[in-house]
């Protein structure tokens, strides 16, 4: 019954697939990285070389292809393609292969031990050293090691950015660990085939593995959504996790007719000996009933195990914070504390794909379990803490590395060495567009969120450009000198696109906060006595508690601010009035009622405030005789006045 169910809604995610919007966007708008950003899929997951990405995008899902939305918008994106289901090591092996244009080289040691556990079973499984040859052609610019004669002399002065969703983050992690730090194993095996052959031990071992240069040098920023980076314990309140992976593939499969598994999917599993038999077709239950993949999926050398708990804790031993190198981590959580049980539950708008596994998770007690931290100390079990989730990953699990440097994200504070975390009502395939999710906003969100991601990056790594506009929408505004001037002066910021939207209009939170950032950004805590207190967005309440202990701001009679109402023209000169006289203490001197044919219109509370701004030349009429006290401001006239009154007080 299940596996019908399941049968079932993958038809629907199919039907989805097909289904998605087209994009209309100019292109070339993005402010550009200084380096290439990699994109590393999670668990049955797929990247360029899959043919099942004709039919479903990764990266977009039933939103569209975001790697080629982000492309348009002038980034510098790469889609890599490794294992499926394979361990964390050889994902990080295969990924280095293809971004050098190399040889997959999994390690003599790392192979020797896998095959070493395998030595005693019946079902011919092994591991090569060896794998796939990408040798055709690196999929990264200029990256990694320069090879002459087949030897490295050297290493390109280049570093990536990499973002992993799901198991795609510890992925990006060991990578990044591998290149800072080598391996042991590895290191000591090719000194012995020096002592062995002569030479030097660098010349037998992968350059993966030789930690010559620090992460810093190699790797800019590392970019986790939904990522394992502690576990899962959806893997242990599932029963048989390899069934379920057999189950999830075999369905989806069979739901689109495919009788050739190989055709469908690609498991690069060549190292362990499985692969497609020559002249014939397999299909997903003969694949999977072969004793060599289950013997793959019972085993240690596998994604099922490093997404375990006890998994996770082996890989992310050795995981340091560099200090150069800037850290993003994004947990989404679809559940809700249910206070009758105290167990967590799905949202009713889940994907329905995951309301069952959420349900689980937000159940299940784990406390046989031991949860350690990157430098290996035990910090306890998995506890009510663990129980939220996106139906697949724990919250608490996918913010950051426990035991790492960490901080809540803050766009307007990006720093190295230190994880930045945000949680996103998102469940676990939201972070890519979204399956059997029919919110017809998603699409434009997902956009909004993947701009988010790379307008993090282009923070950590801008593209030097003085010729560059400074907003890719203001050439024709009336006011473009004035916003380039504002926001050099850090009175008025951009939007993630790229954009400034000259002509957007202006709130009361929006225009309180240009006030805020003119004095300086002062912290202050205070309490909001709002009603719609929570409404005020995040990045808005720190100037909003500003104002209203500054006496900038006041609210309506019945104690309402309405943060998202447009500001008028007459609340916009008292703002910037309070701002000058209760902030800077600014003298306007003896000021006459201007002599606008609408001055009756102005409210008699905001008349002293337009008499006085106006005769500081800082706000003028709409024409010469009128001045429109209830009409709206946009962002461009903003920055003019904003503009005006700190070159006043400066």
């Amino acid at each position: 019954m299940k596996k019908r169910i399941l049968s079932m809604l993958l038809a629907v995610v199919l039907v989805c697939s097909l289904c998605v919007p087209t994009f209309a966007e100019s292109a070339d708008t993005g402010d550009g990285t200084q380096y290439q950003t990699v994109f590393i899929h999670g668990l049955l997951g797929f990247g360029y070389n899959d043919l099942v990405s004709e039919l479903l995008c990764y990266w977009g899902c039933t939103s569209g292809d975001m790697l080629d939305y982000l492309t348009d918008k002038g980034y510098d994106v790469i889609n890599a393609s490794i294992g499926p289901c394979s361990s964390c090591w050889d994902r990080c092996c295969e990924l280095f292969a293809q971004l050098t244009g190399t040889v997959t080289d999994y390690g003599a040691a790392h192979s020797a031990e896998v095959a070493a556990a395998y030595a005693n079973s019946t079902n011919d499984l092994k591991h090569d050293r060896f794998g796939r040859d990408y040798t055709d052609g690196a999929i990264a610019d200029c990256w990694g090691p320069v090879y002459e004669n087949g030897k490295v002399v050297g290493w390109y002065d280049n570093k990536l950015n990499l973002v992993g969703h799901s198991f795609g983050g510890p992925a990006a992690l060991m990578f990044l660990q591998l290149l800072a730090e080598g391996d042991e194993d590895e290191i000591n095996w090719g000194k012995e085939q020096a002592k062995l052959y002569g030479g030097d031990w660098h010349d037998y071992v992968s350059p993966l593995f030789w930690g010559d240069y620090d992460g810093e040098y190699l790797i800019n920023s590392v970019t986790s959504l939904a990522g394992v980076l502690n576990g899962t314990t959806f893997l242990s309140s599932c029963k048989d996790p390899a069934e379920f992976i057999m189950t999830l593939v075999t369905g989806l499969a069979n739901t689109i007719g495919l009788t050739d598994i190989s055709y469908f999917y690609d498991f690069q599993l060549e190292q362990f000996g499985i692969s497609k038999v020559p002249g014939r077709d397999l299909t997903p239950e003969e694949f999977f009933s072969s004793k060599k993949v289950k013997a793959f999926l019972a085993g240690y050398d596998n994604a099922i195990y490093d997404l375990s708990i006890q998994g996770c804790n082996d890989l992310k031993q050795g995981w340091n914070t560099y200090d150069n190198v800037y850290y993003f981590g994004y947990a989404g959580s679809r559940t809700h504390l249910d206070k009758l049980t105290g167990n967590y539950v799905p949202d009713a708008d889940m994907s329905p794909l995951f309301m069952p596994f959420a349900a689980q998770m937000g159940s299940y007690e784990y406390s046989f379990e031991q949860i350690k931290d990157v430098n290996g100390k035990i910090v306890g079990n998995p506890d009510a803490s663990w129980k939220p989730n996106d139906g697949l990953v724990n919250t608490v699990s996918a913010r950051y590395p426990l035991g790492a440097a960490n901080k809540p994200y803050d766009p307007a504070n990006i720093e190295a060495g230190i994880w930045q975390w945000k949680d996103m009502r998102y469940d676990h395939m939201t972070f890519c567009g979204g399956i059997l999710d029919l919110d017809p906003s998603r699409p434009a969100e997902t956009k909004e969120f993947f701009l988010e991601l790379m307008s993090n990056i282009s923070a950590s790594s801008p593209v030097e450009n003085p010729d560059k506009e400074l907003f890719n929408d203001i050439a024709s505004s009336g006011y473009r000198d004035f916003i380039i001037e504002a926001a050099k002066q850090g009175l008025v910021m951009g939007y993630p696109d790229g954009s400034f939207r000259p002509n957007a209009p202006v709130t009361r939170a929006q225009f309180v906060t240009m006030l805020w950032r003119a004095a300086g950004e002062p912290a202050v805590s205070a309490e909001l006595g709002f009603k719609d207190a929570d409404t005020i967005a995040e990045g808005y309440k720190n100037a909003v508690m500003w104002g209203v202990a500054k006496g900038v701001i006041a609210g309506y009679n019945d104690d309402t601010f309405r943060p998202n109402q447009k500001i008028s023209r007459a609340q916009m000169a008292a703002f910037m009035y309070r701002y000058m006289k209760n902030v800077e203490g600014f003298d306007f001197g003896e000021v006459s009622p201007a002599g606008f044919s609408d001055y009756e219109q102005i409210a008699p509370a905001y008349r002293e405030a337009v008499n006085a701004v106006v005769s500081a030349g800082i706000m003028s009429g709409v024409t010469g005789t009128v001045f429109d006290p209830n009409g709206t401001a946009n962002r461009g006239m903003a920055a003019a006045v904003m503009l005006r009154m700190y070159n006043l007080l400066h």
